[in-house]
């Protein structure tokens, strides 16, 4: 009903011109005339894959040049993108369309972003549905404050040549990581995953995490149920892990390190996007050739969950062209084909009818094709409860990855698991008393 009210208003407001609406022309891909003349600015992260940004660069331009809009966009470390909408929130002014990449900030910012259901279902309706946890990546309340545009597997990238000279199986299992990792790392081929505040550490963990069998909340998302056994045999895993298979550098890491590890030949295994794929491809093709791809590893019970990182696109309430934004933002929706492909295989599409096989760029290649199948086995943060306004505050405190790293620089268990737990419902309670 929200999206017939809001039609039927800008019907009856006359905003939209020559008696057609501003629904109707969405609909129909037209720009509406009041486009033309006007500027979008738009924020995003710099992407991993470096193409994928001159292919958005140049999408957007052109777009705009077809619509009469002047299409401004700018590319910043995605780690940053939470200091500076921050700040754009702060002065009530800054960029039109913004872009929540890894750090969902939906459920922070929502009272002050643009309602997009106008824009979101009818994209829903036209390929075939959103994946479950697509909707608490943009929706607050069941109202949806951003668009889903694509997310980032964090597959096994492992050296079959490495592995074959130590006559190590394929890695398949988080067990068999740790053999690897243990009996490589003598060779002088050790394993690494951060421990710090990155992106990275955020995914990596909470994989290994419910792999293990261990959650977050309960699929309400209102109960934390993150002390139990599963976490403390997973905590246990990570220490051993670290002890046997890595280097201390692994403290200081960034999200790019372990693109640069696998890449200079060092890592006998990560657990990063195919962008550390992409990398080793450019700069290394002999240790790319004998890099290949497992989309998630099992745990102790055979379970098989890999947190992806979503992004989602936003618009401030204070945008000055909201109107050009959701156009752009839909006809993006339209081009998955050449937006996946301009990222070499790197962005994932939330919109389960993109799933045809074959998918463009991993469909065609041999060691990313089970890639394919990877929504089956997504997760994301707060697994199995929603991607909540409080989970994604416990995202941005990086409270999974700072447990990690206190036990494995040797503080106790339970201790941590305690500070942990009470971190988390720390979080949670702020969010029930509001």
């Amino acid at each position: 009903m929200a999206e017939l009210t809001r039609r039927d208003f800008i019907r009856v407001s006359g905003t939209a011109l020559g008696g057609a609406s501003i629904a109707t022309m969405l609909d129909a891909r037209q720009a509406p005339a009041q486009n033309r003349g006007t500027t979008l600015r738009m924020i995003t992260w710099s992407h991993f894959v470096p193409a994928y940004d001159q292919w958005l660069d140049k999408f957007a331009r052109e777009w705009g040049e077809k619509n009469g809009v002047k299409v401004l966009v700018d590319h910043i470390p995605n780690l940053e993108l939470p200091a500076r909408y921050a700040a754009e929130f702060a002065a009530g002014a800054g960029h039109d369309l913004i872009h929540f990449a890894a750090q969902i900030l939906t459920g922070h910012y929502y009272k002050n972003l643009v309602d997009m259901g106008d824009v979101a279902e009818p994209l829903g309706k036209k390929y075939g549905g959103w994946m479950e946890a697509a909707t608490s990546a943009a929706q607050v309340n069941g109202a949806w404050y951003a668009v889903p545009d694509y997310f980032v597997p964090i597959p096994v990238l492992w050296r079959k040549d490495l592995l074959d000279q130590a006559n190590l199986a394929t890695p398949d299992t988080w067990d068999k990581l740790r053999i690897a990792a243990r009996t490589l790392k003598s060779k002088g081929h050790p394993t690494g995953m951060q421990f710090s505040h990155c992106n990275d550490a955020n995914h990596n963990w909470r994989a290994v995490l419910y792999c293990f069998g261990a959650r977050e909340t309960d699929p309400s998302g209102q109960n934390i149920v993150l002390d139990s056994k599963e976490t403390r045999e997973t905590l246990r895993f990570a220490k051993a892990l670290y002890e046997e298979g890595m280097t201390p550098e692994v403290f200081s890491w960034d999200d790019a390190s372990d693109n640069r590890y696998l890449a200079s030949g060092v890592a006998c295994w990560i657990h990063d996007a195919i962008s550390a794929y992409r990398t080793t491809q450019d700069t290394n093709p002999d240790v790319y050739k004998s890099t290949y791809v497992l989309p998630e590893a099992a745990g102790p019970g055979g379970e098989r969950k890999n947190v992806g990182e979503p992004t989602v696109f936003a618009i401030w309430k204070f945008g000055k062209n909201p109107v050009a934004a959701k156009e752009l933002i839909t006809y993006l929706a339209d081009h998955q084909v050449e937006a996946m492909t301009a990222s070499r295989g790197f962005n994932m599409p939330f919109l389960r009818a993109q799933y045809k096989k074959p998918m463009p760029v991993i469909g065609e290649d041999p060691k990313l094709s089970p890639m394919q199948d990877i929504e089956k086995i997504t997760a994301f943060f707060g697994y199995p409860g929603p991607m909540s306004p409080p989970a994604q505050e416990v995202v941005t405190t990086f409270v999974i990855p700072d447990m990690f790293t206190r036990v494995a620089r040797g503080q106790n268990i339970d201790e941590t698991v305690k500070w942990g737990v009470g971190e988390i419902r720390r979080i949670y309670a702020k969010y029930k008393a509001a």
